[in-house]
Protein backbone atom coordinates (compact mmCIF):
# COMPACT_ATOMS: atom_id res chain seq x y z
CA UNK A 1 0.00 0.00 0.00
CA UNK A 2 1.15 3.55 -0.71
CA UNK A 3 0.60 6.32 1.81
CA UNK A 4 1.64 9.90 2.36
CA UNK A 5 3.92 9.83 5.42
CA UNK A 6 4.75 13.54 5.73
CA UNK A 7 3.79 16.90 4.31
CA UNK A 8 5.45 20.29 4.05
CA UNK A 9 4.32 23.73 2.92
CA UNK A 10 5.01 23.88 -0.81
CA UNK A 11 6.31 27.45 -0.44
CA UNK A 12 9.04 26.15 1.91
CA UNK A 13 10.16 23.42 -0.48
CA UNK A 14 10.54 25.67 -3.53
CA UNK A 15 13.31 28.25 -3.94
CA UNK A 16 12.67 31.11 -1.53
CA UNK A 17 13.62 33.75 -4.12
CA UNK A 18 10.79 32.71 -6.45
CA UNK A 19 8.26 35.56 -6.88
CA UNK A 20 5.46 33.00 -6.67
CA UNK A 21 6.78 31.73 -3.34
CA UNK A 22 7.15 35.24 -1.91
CA UNK A 23 3.63 36.13 -3.04
CA UNK A 24 2.19 32.89 -1.64
CA UNK A 25 3.75 33.57 1.76
CA UNK A 26 2.76 37.25 1.76
CA UNK A 27 -0.38 37.67 -0.37
CA UNK A 28 -1.45 40.87 1.40
CA UNK A 29 1.94 42.54 0.91
CA UNK A 30 1.93 41.73 -2.81
CA UNK A 31 -1.79 42.10 -3.55
CA UNK A 32 -0.99 44.87 -6.04
CA UNK A 33 0.09 42.02 -8.32
CA UNK A 34 -2.89 39.77 -7.63
CA UNK A 35 -5.94 40.29 -5.49
CA UNK A 36 -6.88 36.74 -4.60
CA UNK A 37 -4.42 35.08 -2.22
CA UNK A 38 -2.92 31.72 -3.12
CA UNK A 39 -4.63 29.51 -0.54
CA UNK A 40 -8.06 28.30 0.59
CA UNK A 41 -9.10 31.67 2.07
CA UNK A 42 -8.16 33.23 -1.28
CA UNK A 43 -10.38 30.76 -3.13
CA UNK A 44 -13.22 31.40 -0.68
CA UNK A 45 -12.95 35.16 -1.14
CA UNK A 46 -12.91 34.80 -4.90
CA UNK A 47 -15.85 32.35 -4.82
CA UNK A 48 -17.97 34.87 -2.93
CA UNK A 49 -17.50 37.29 -5.82
CA UNK A 50 -18.38 34.74 -8.47
CA UNK A 51 -21.07 37.01 -9.82
CA UNK A 52 -22.03 37.62 -13.38
CA UNK A 53 -21.13 34.22 -14.83
CA UNK A 54 -22.01 34.43 -18.49
CA UNK A 55 -24.12 31.29 -18.81
CA UNK A 56 -24.56 31.74 -22.55
CA UNK A 57 -20.77 31.65 -22.95
CA UNK A 58 -20.52 28.65 -20.62
CA UNK A 59 -23.16 26.88 -22.71
CA UNK A 60 -21.28 27.61 -25.93
CA UNK A 61 -18.03 26.28 -24.44
CA UNK A 62 -19.88 23.23 -23.11
CA UNK A 63 -21.08 22.44 -26.64
CA UNK A 64 -17.49 22.59 -27.86
CA UNK A 65 -16.47 20.25 -25.05
CA UNK A 66 -19.15 17.76 -26.10
CA UNK A 67 -17.99 17.95 -29.71
CA UNK A 68 -14.32 17.46 -28.72
CA UNK A 69 -15.13 14.42 -26.58
CA UNK A 70 -17.19 12.94 -29.44
CA UNK A 71 -14.43 13.59 -31.98
CA UNK A 72 -11.90 11.88 -29.70
CA UNK A 73 -14.17 8.85 -29.29
CA UNK A 74 -14.55 9.55 -25.58
CA UNK A 75 -17.82 9.23 -23.63
CA UNK A 76 -19.49 12.47 -22.59
CA UNK A 77 -18.34 13.50 -19.11
CA UNK A 78 -21.21 14.18 -16.67
CA UNK A 79 -19.33 17.20 -15.27
CA UNK A 80 -19.97 19.08 -18.53
CA UNK A 81 -23.52 19.77 -17.36
CA UNK A 82 -22.31 21.25 -14.07
CA UNK A 83 -19.81 23.40 -15.98
CA UNK A 84 -22.58 24.59 -18.30
CA UNK A 85 -24.84 25.49 -15.39
CA UNK A 86 -22.30 27.82 -13.78
CA UNK A 87 -20.28 25.58 -11.43
CA UNK A 88 -17.08 26.91 -9.94
CA UNK A 89 -14.11 25.96 -12.12
CA UNK A 90 -10.59 25.21 -10.88
CA UNK A 91 -8.24 25.17 -13.86
CA UNK A 92 -4.77 23.76 -14.49
CA UNK A 93 -3.04 23.72 -17.86
CA UNK A 94 0.02 22.17 -19.40
CA UNK A 95 1.64 21.49 -22.74
CA UNK A 96 1.05 18.04 -24.16
CA UNK A 97 3.55 15.50 -22.83
CA UNK A 98 4.04 11.97 -24.08
CA UNK A 99 2.72 9.70 -21.28
CA UNK A 100 2.36 12.83 -19.15
CA UNK A 101 6.08 13.53 -19.07
CA UNK A 102 7.51 14.49 -15.65
CA UNK A 103 5.46 13.80 -12.52
CA UNK A 104 4.38 17.39 -11.94
CA UNK A 105 2.04 17.05 -14.96
CA UNK A 106 -0.05 14.65 -12.85
CA UNK A 107 0.42 16.58 -9.61
CA UNK A 108 -0.84 19.78 -11.21
CA UNK A 109 -4.07 18.08 -12.27
CA UNK A 110 -4.48 16.41 -8.86
CA UNK A 111 -4.06 19.85 -7.27
CA UNK A 112 -6.89 21.34 -9.33
CA UNK A 113 -9.15 18.39 -8.52
CA UNK A 114 -8.52 18.62 -4.78
CA UNK A 115 -9.40 22.33 -4.64
CA UNK A 116 -12.55 21.73 -6.69
CA UNK A 117 -13.48 18.92 -4.31
CA UNK A 118 -12.94 21.29 -1.38
CA UNK A 119 -15.51 23.65 -2.89
CA UNK A 120 -17.90 20.72 -3.36
CA UNK A 121 -17.41 19.72 0.27
CA UNK A 122 -18.60 23.22 1.15
CA UNK A 123 -21.83 22.50 -0.66
CA UNK A 124 -21.02 24.29 -3.93
CA UNK A 125 -20.99 22.99 -7.49
CA UNK A 126 -17.41 22.73 -8.74
CA UNK A 127 -15.41 21.00 -11.46
CA UNK A 128 -11.74 20.88 -12.38
CA UNK A 129 -10.68 21.65 -15.94
CA UNK A 130 -7.43 20.65 -17.61
CA UNK A 131 -6.47 23.15 -20.31
CA UNK A 132 -4.79 21.06 -22.99
CA UNK A 133 -2.08 23.35 -24.39
CA UNK A 134 -2.01 21.60 -27.74
CA UNK A 135 -0.77 24.65 -29.65
CA UNK A 136 2.70 24.42 -28.18
CA UNK A 137 5.33 24.20 -30.92
CA UNK A 138 8.35 22.93 -28.95
CA UNK A 139 8.41 19.25 -29.94
CA UNK A 140 11.69 18.56 -28.15
CA UNK A 141 10.09 19.46 -24.80
CA UNK A 142 7.22 17.01 -25.14
CA UNK A 143 8.57 14.01 -27.03
CA UNK A 144 9.74 11.88 -24.10
CA UNK A 145 8.91 10.50 -20.68
CA UNK A 146 11.55 9.42 -18.18
CA UNK A 147 11.06 6.19 -16.27
CA UNK A 148 13.07 4.65 -13.46
CA UNK A 149 16.80 4.07 -13.89
CA UNK A 150 16.88 6.41 -16.93
CA UNK A 151 14.53 4.19 -18.95
CA UNK A 152 13.14 6.62 -21.47
CA UNK A 153 10.09 6.58 -23.72
CA UNK A 154 11.16 8.54 -26.78
CA UNK A 155 8.63 9.37 -29.46
CA UNK A 156 10.14 9.99 -32.90
CA UNK A 157 7.32 10.18 -35.45
CA UNK A 158 8.80 9.34 -38.82
CA UNK A 159 6.89 11.86 -40.94
CA UNK A 160 6.70 14.70 -38.45
CA UNK A 161 7.33 18.26 -39.47
CA UNK A 162 7.94 19.54 -35.97
CA UNK A 163 7.26 23.21 -36.70
CA UNK A 164 3.49 23.06 -36.17
CA UNK A 165 1.30 22.65 -33.08
CA UNK A 166 2.35 19.45 -31.34
CA UNK A 167 -1.28 18.54 -30.69
CA UNK A 168 -1.78 18.06 -34.43
CA UNK A 169 0.96 15.43 -34.74
CA UNK A 170 -0.22 11.93 -35.56
CA UNK A 171 -0.04 9.29 -32.86
CA UNK A 172 -0.01 5.98 -34.71
CA UNK A 173 0.26 2.25 -33.99
CA UNK A 174 4.06 2.40 -33.85
CA UNK A 175 3.92 5.13 -31.19
CA UNK A 176 1.29 3.15 -29.27
CA UNK A 177 3.45 0.02 -29.24
CA UNK A 178 6.42 2.03 -27.96
CA UNK A 179 4.25 3.44 -25.17
CA UNK A 180 2.94 0.00 -24.17
CA UNK A 181 6.42 -1.54 -24.18
CA UNK A 182 7.80 1.29 -22.04
CA UNK A 183 4.87 1.04 -19.61
CA UNK A 184 5.40 -2.72 -19.32
CA UNK A 185 9.09 -2.08 -18.58
CA UNK A 186 8.01 0.22 -15.76
CA UNK A 187 5.73 -2.46 -14.38
CA UNK A 188 2.32 -1.03 -15.16
CA UNK A 189 -0.34 -1.51 -17.81
CA UNK A 190 -0.22 0.94 -20.70
CA UNK A 191 -3.85 0.75 -21.78
CA UNK A 192 -4.59 0.93 -25.51
CA UNK A 193 -5.88 3.99 -27.28
CA UNK A 194 -9.49 3.62 -28.40
CA UNK A 195 -8.69 4.35 -32.02
CA UNK A 196 -5.57 4.77 -34.12
CA UNK A 197 -4.21 6.76 -35.73
CA UNK A 198 -5.22 9.80 -33.72
CA UNK A 199 -3.79 13.21 -32.90
CA UNK A 200 -1.45 13.64 -29.98
CA UNK A 201 -4.04 16.00 -28.46
CA UNK A 202 -6.69 13.28 -28.48
CA UNK A 203 -4.23 10.67 -27.19
CA UNK A 204 -3.34 12.90 -24.24
CA UNK A 205 -7.04 13.51 -23.60
CA UNK A 206 -7.59 9.74 -23.46
CA UNK A 207 -4.66 9.31 -21.06
CA UNK A 208 -5.91 12.06 -18.76
CA UNK A 209 -9.44 10.66 -18.79
CA UNK A 210 -8.04 7.20 -17.92
CA UNK A 211 -5.70 8.36 -15.14
CA UNK A 212 -8.32 10.56 -13.50
CA UNK A 213 -11.39 8.42 -14.21
CA UNK A 214 -14.28 8.83 -11.80
CA UNK A 215 -13.29 12.38 -10.86
CA UNK A 216 -14.91 15.67 -11.87
CA UNK A 217 -12.25 16.64 -14.40
CA UNK A 218 -12.91 18.02 -17.87
CA UNK A 219 -10.31 18.29 -20.63
CA UNK A 220 -10.52 21.15 -23.12
CA UNK A 221 -8.37 21.64 -26.22
CA UNK A 222 -7.94 25.38 -26.76
CA UNK A 223 -6.68 24.99 -30.35
CA UNK A 224 -10.23 25.02 -31.66
CA UNK A 225 -11.67 27.26 -34.37
CA UNK A 226 -14.99 27.72 -32.56
CA UNK A 227 -13.35 28.65 -29.26
CA UNK A 228 -11.07 31.09 -31.02
CA UNK A 229 -14.06 32.66 -32.73
CA UNK A 230 -15.58 33.36 -29.31
CA UNK A 231 -12.43 35.28 -28.32
CA UNK A 232 -12.14 37.29 -31.54
CA UNK A 233 -12.39 40.57 -29.61
CA UNK A 234 -9.11 39.69 -27.84
CA UNK A 235 -7.33 39.15 -31.14
CA UNK A 236 -8.79 42.30 -32.69
CA UNK A 237 -7.63 44.42 -29.74
CA UNK A 238 -4.05 43.27 -30.26
CA UNK A 239 -4.10 44.13 -33.97
CA UNK A 240 -5.72 47.53 -33.36
CA UNK A 241 -3.21 48.63 -30.73
CA UNK A 242 -5.74 48.27 -27.92
CA UNK A 243 -4.38 45.05 -26.47
CA UNK A 244 -2.70 44.23 -23.19
CA UNK A 245 0.83 45.38 -24.01
CA UNK A 246 0.70 48.66 -22.07
CA UNK A 247 -0.77 47.04 -18.96
CA UNK A 248 1.86 44.30 -18.98
CA UNK A 249 4.66 46.87 -19.42
CA UNK A 250 3.44 48.76 -16.35
CA UNK A 251 3.20 45.64 -14.20
CA UNK A 252 6.58 44.37 -15.44
CA UNK A 253 8.26 47.53 -14.19
CA UNK A 254 6.70 47.12 -10.75
CA UNK A 255 7.65 43.43 -10.82
CA UNK A 256 11.31 44.29 -11.53
CA UNK A 257 11.45 46.56 -8.49
CA UNK A 258 10.09 43.84 -6.21
CA UNK A 259 11.49 40.61 -7.66
CA UNK A 260 13.90 41.23 -10.53
CA UNK A 261 13.52 40.39 -14.19
CA UNK A 262 10.09 38.94 -15.09
CA UNK A 263 9.68 35.57 -16.83
CA UNK A 264 8.00 37.09 -19.88
CA UNK A 265 8.92 40.03 -22.07
CA UNK A 266 6.07 42.50 -22.62
CA UNK A 267 5.08 43.04 -26.27
CA UNK A 268 2.81 45.52 -27.97
CA UNK A 269 1.16 42.72 -29.96
CA UNK A 270 0.78 39.43 -28.09
CA UNK A 271 -0.34 37.23 -30.97
CA UNK A 272 1.18 34.67 -33.28
CA UNK A 273 -0.18 33.96 -36.74
CA UNK A 274 -0.55 30.31 -37.79
CA UNK A 275 -0.30 29.44 -41.47
CA UNK A 276 -2.15 26.50 -42.97
CA UNK A 277 0.86 24.25 -42.39
CA UNK A 278 0.74 25.08 -38.70
CA UNK A 279 3.87 27.20 -38.68
CA UNK A 280 3.58 30.28 -36.50
CA UNK A 281 5.06 33.74 -36.74
CA UNK A 282 4.95 36.64 -34.33
CA UNK A 283 2.17 39.03 -35.33
CA UNK A 284 4.44 42.08 -35.58
CA UNK A 285 6.80 40.17 -37.88
CA UNK A 286 3.87 38.84 -39.91
CA UNK A 287 2.82 42.44 -40.56
CA UNK A 288 6.33 43.29 -41.72
CA UNK A 289 6.46 40.24 -43.99
CA UNK A 290 2.94 40.82 -45.34
CA UNK A 291 2.62 44.62 -45.69
CA UNK A 292 -0.26 44.38 -48.16
CA UNK A 293 -2.26 41.86 -46.13
CA UNK A 294 -5.10 42.88 -43.83
CA UNK A 295 -5.18 41.00 -40.53
CA UNK A 296 -8.98 40.95 -40.68
CA UNK A 297 -8.70 38.46 -43.54
CA UNK A 298 -7.15 35.93 -41.17
CA UNK A 299 -9.44 33.19 -39.91
CA UNK A 300 -10.03 33.04 -36.13
CA UNK A 301 -8.15 29.73 -35.94
CA UNK A 302 -5.05 31.38 -37.41
CA UNK A 303 -4.69 33.44 -34.24
CA UNK A 304 -2.55 32.03 -31.46
CA UNK A 305 -2.06 33.88 -28.14
CA UNK A 306 1.40 34.17 -26.68
CA UNK A 307 2.26 33.38 -23.06
CA UNK A 308 0.87 36.71 -21.79
CA UNK A 309 -2.40 36.62 -23.73
CA UNK A 310 -3.17 32.91 -23.28
CA UNK A 311 -4.38 33.28 -19.66
CA UNK A 312 -6.94 35.88 -20.77
CA UNK A 313 -8.14 33.61 -23.57
CA UNK A 314 -8.42 30.76 -21.07
CA UNK A 315 -10.29 32.75 -18.44
CA UNK A 316 -12.62 34.44 -20.91
CA UNK A 317 -13.79 30.98 -21.93
CA UNK A 318 -13.75 29.18 -18.59
CA UNK A 319 -14.58 31.95 -16.08
CA UNK A 320 -12.58 30.10 -13.42
CA UNK A 321 -12.75 30.61 -9.68
CA UNK A 322 -9.14 29.44 -9.24
CA UNK A 323 -6.12 28.66 -11.38
CA UNK A 324 -3.38 26.26 -10.26
CA UNK A 325 0.11 26.51 -11.73
CA UNK A 326 3.78 25.90 -11.16
CA UNK A 327 6.07 28.55 -9.69
CA UNK A 328 7.02 29.95 -13.11
CA UNK A 329 3.37 30.11 -14.20
CA UNK A 330 2.21 31.85 -11.05
CA UNK A 331 5.10 34.31 -11.37
CA UNK A 332 4.17 35.43 -14.87
CA UNK A 333 0.44 35.50 -14.09
CA UNK A 334 1.36 38.10 -11.45
CA UNK A 335 2.13 40.47 -14.36
CA UNK A 336 -1.39 40.20 -15.78
CA UNK A 337 -3.82 41.72 -13.28
CA UNK A 338 -3.91 44.95 -15.27
CA UNK A 339 -4.45 43.01 -18.49
CA UNK A 340 -7.46 41.22 -16.98
CA UNK A 341 -8.91 44.54 -15.83
CA UNK A 342 -8.31 46.04 -19.29
CA UNK A 343 -10.57 43.44 -20.88
CA UNK A 344 -13.04 43.25 -18.00
CA UNK A 345 -12.24 39.59 -17.33
CA UNK A 346 -12.68 38.57 -13.70
CA UNK A 347 -9.34 37.04 -12.59
CA UNK A 348 -9.34 33.76 -10.62
CA UNK A 349 -7.59 33.04 -7.34
CA UNK A 350 -4.00 32.10 -8.16
CA UNK A 351 -2.36 29.11 -6.47
CA UNK A 352 0.85 27.16 -6.55
CA UNK A 353 0.28 23.52 -7.40
CA UNK A 354 0.91 20.85 -4.80
CA UNK A 355 4.03 18.72 -5.16
CA UNK A 356 5.32 15.34 -4.08
CA UNK A 357 8.33 13.12 -3.57
CA UNK A 358 7.89 9.34 -3.84
CA UNK A 359 10.40 7.14 -2.03
CA UNK A 360 10.95 3.43 -2.40
CA UNK A 361 12.14 1.54 0.68
CA UNK A 362 15.84 2.01 -0.05
CA UNK A 363 15.53 5.71 -0.82
CA UNK A 364 13.46 6.18 2.34
CA UNK A 365 16.19 4.51 4.42
CA UNK A 366 18.87 6.68 2.82
CA UNK A 367 16.90 9.88 3.50
CA UNK A 368 16.42 8.78 7.11
CA UNK A 369 20.14 8.04 7.52
CA UNK A 370 20.93 11.56 6.32
CA UNK A 371 18.17 13.24 8.29
CA UNK A 372 17.14 14.69 4.93
CA UNK A 373 13.71 16.07 4.04
CA UNK A 374 12.33 18.07 1.07
CA UNK A 375 12.68 21.40 2.95
CA UNK A 376 16.45 20.89 2.69
CA UNK A 377 16.21 21.05 -1.14
CA UNK A 378 17.85 18.61 -3.52
CA UNK A 379 21.37 17.21 -3.41
CA UNK A 380 23.53 15.50 -5.95
CA UNK A 381 24.86 12.11 -5.00
CA UNK A 382 28.35 13.28 -3.98
CA UNK A 383 26.88 16.05 -1.81
CA UNK A 384 24.63 13.51 -0.12
CA UNK A 385 27.55 11.18 0.55
CA UNK A 386 29.56 14.01 2.13
CA UNK A 387 26.54 15.03 4.24
CA UNK A 388 26.17 11.43 5.45
CA UNK A 389 29.89 11.21 6.32
CA UNK A 390 29.69 14.50 8.22
CA UNK A 391 26.63 13.23 10.07
CA UNK A 392 28.56 10.05 10.96
CA UNK A 393 31.37 12.17 12.42
CA UNK A 394 28.87 14.10 14.52
CA UNK A 395 27.73 10.87 16.14
CA UNK A 396 30.98 10.99 18.14
CA UNK A 397 30.11 14.43 19.51
CA UNK A 398 29.50 18.00 18.41
CA UNK A 399 33.05 18.75 17.34
CA UNK A 400 32.25 22.14 15.80
CA UNK A 401 30.30 23.17 18.88
CA UNK A 402 33.17 22.10 21.11
CA UNK A 403 35.62 24.07 18.95
CA UNK A 404 33.40 27.19 19.02
CA UNK A 405 33.07 27.02 22.80
CA UNK A 406 36.81 26.47 23.21
CA UNK A 407 37.51 29.40 20.86
CA UNK A 408 35.26 31.68 22.90
CA UNK A 409 36.97 30.56 26.11
CA UNK A 410 40.41 31.19 24.60
CA UNK A 411 39.40 34.69 23.48
CA UNK A 412 38.07 35.47 26.96
CA UNK A 413 41.31 34.19 28.48
CA UNK A 414 43.37 36.38 26.13
CA UNK A 415 41.17 39.38 26.85
CA UNK A 416 41.80 38.85 30.57
CA UNK A 417 45.52 39.16 29.92
CA UNK A 418 45.28 42.28 27.73
CA UNK A 419 43.33 43.58 24.73
CA UNK A 420 46.57 43.58 22.74
CA UNK A 421 46.59 39.75 22.78
CA UNK A 422 43.30 39.47 20.84
CA UNK A 423 44.60 39.96 17.24
CA UNK A 424 47.23 37.21 17.52
CA UNK A 425 44.81 34.95 19.39
CA UNK A 426 42.14 35.35 16.71
CA UNK A 427 44.71 34.76 13.95
CA UNK A 428 45.78 31.54 15.65
CA UNK A 429 42.14 30.46 16.01
CA UNK A 430 41.52 31.16 12.33
CA UNK A 431 44.45 28.95 11.40
CA UNK A 432 43.23 26.24 13.77
CA UNK A 433 39.77 26.36 12.19
CA UNK A 434 41.27 25.90 8.73
CA UNK A 435 43.39 23.02 10.03
CA UNK A 436 40.28 21.49 11.63
CA UNK A 437 38.39 21.75 8.32
CA UNK A 438 41.25 20.02 6.52
CA UNK A 439 41.36 17.34 9.21
CA UNK A 440 37.60 16.75 8.96
CA UNK A 441 38.00 16.40 5.20
CA UNK A 442 40.56 13.66 5.75
CA UNK A 443 38.31 11.95 8.30
CA UNK A 444 35.42 12.14 5.82
CA UNK A 445 37.60 10.49 3.16
CA UNK A 446 38.46 7.64 5.53
CA UNK A 447 34.79 7.13 6.43
CA UNK A 448 33.88 7.01 2.72
CA UNK A 449 36.64 4.46 2.07
CA UNK A 450 35.55 2.29 4.98
CA UNK A 451 31.86 2.51 3.98
CA UNK A 452 32.35 2.41 0.23
CA UNK A 453 29.31 0.23 -0.54
CA UNK A 454 27.07 2.35 1.66
CA UNK A 455 28.29 5.53 -0.05
CA UNK A 456 27.65 4.10 -3.51
CA UNK A 457 24.07 3.31 -2.48
CA UNK A 458 23.51 6.82 -1.10
CA UNK A 459 24.86 8.42 -4.28
CA UNK A 460 22.77 6.10 -6.43
CA UNK A 461 19.54 6.82 -4.58
CA UNK A 462 20.02 10.58 -4.82
CA UNK A 463 21.24 10.68 -8.42
CA UNK A 464 18.69 8.19 -9.77
CA UNK A 465 15.70 8.57 -7.45
CA UNK A 466 15.52 11.49 -5.02
CA UNK A 467 17.26 14.19 -7.10
CA UNK A 468 17.86 12.71 -10.56
CA UNK A 469 20.49 14.69 -12.44
CA UNK A 470 20.44 17.21 -9.60
CA UNK A 471 16.80 18.13 -10.32
CA UNK A 472 13.69 17.63 -8.17
CA UNK A 473 12.30 14.17 -8.78
CA UNK A 474 8.92 15.52 -9.92
CA UNK A 475 10.58 17.50 -12.72
CA UNK A 476 12.30 14.45 -14.24
CA UNK A 477 10.64 11.08 -13.61
CA UNK A 478 7.14 10.13 -14.72
CA UNK A 479 4.55 9.85 -11.92
CA UNK A 480 3.13 6.52 -13.10
CA UNK A 481 6.56 4.89 -13.03
CA UNK A 482 7.29 6.28 -9.57
CA UNK A 483 3.96 5.29 -8.09
CA UNK A 484 4.02 1.79 -9.52
CA UNK A 485 7.37 1.11 -7.85
CA UNK A 486 5.74 1.22 -4.41
CA UNK A 487 2.00 0.70 -4.93
CA UNK A 488 -0.85 1.46 -7.29
CA UNK A 489 -2.09 4.63 -8.94
CA UNK A 490 -5.46 4.20 -7.23
CA UNK A 491 -3.84 4.02 -3.79
CA UNK A 492 -1.76 7.09 -4.59
CA UNK A 493 -4.78 9.12 -5.68
CA UNK A 494 -6.76 8.06 -2.61
CA UNK A 495 -3.94 9.00 -0.23
CA UNK A 496 -3.39 12.34 -2.02
CA UNK A 497 -7.00 13.44 -1.58
CA UNK A 498 -7.28 12.07 1.96
CA UNK A 499 -4.23 13.97 3.21
CA UNK A 500 -5.07 17.22 1.40
CA UNK A 501 -8.78 17.22 2.14
CA UNK A 502 -8.53 20.05 4.66
CA UNK A 503 -5.11 21.53 3.82
CA UNK A 504 -5.51 25.29 3.37
CA UNK A 505 -2.15 25.94 1.71
CA UNK A 506 -0.40 24.36 -1.29
CA UNK A 507 1.44 21.33 0.05
CA UNK A 508 4.38 19.08 -0.76
CA UNK A 509 3.76 15.44 0.16
CA UNK A 510 6.14 12.59 0.91
CA UNK A 511 4.90 9.15 -0.19
CA UNK A 512 6.27 5.76 0.80
CA UNK A 513 5.13 2.18 0.42
CA UNK A 514 3.84 0.82 3.74
CA UNK A 515 2.80 -2.64 4.92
Amino acid sequence: MIKSTAQFAQANVLNSDSPAVQWTKNPVEFDRFWKWGGNWPGIQSRAKEQHGIDLARRSAVAEVLRRQYDAAGMPQHPAIEAFENGAHVVTAGHQLQVAGGPAYFHYKILSAIRWAQRLKDEGQQAVAVFWLASEDHDFDEIKSAQGLEDQQLLWEPSRAEHSGPVGNLTWDAEAEEKWKAWALGQGFDGADSRSLPTSLADRVRAWVCEWFAGLDLLVIDANDAELKSMAMHLWAAEWEGKGIGEQVFVMAESFRKSFGEPQIQPRLNNLFVLDDAGRRERADRWQQDNPNEDWSNLRPDQHSPNVALRPLYQEYLLQSTAFVGGAAEVSYWMLLSGAFAHHGIHPPALLLRDGALILNATAADVAKDLGWNPNMKGMRGEEAVNAWADRSMQSNGDLQGDFDRWSAALENHAKGIHELTLPTTRAALSKMEKDLAALKKKWRKIIKQQEHTKCLEIAHQFDRWISPHGQPQERVINALALVNAIGTWGEFRESWFEVLQEADEPQFLLFEGVE
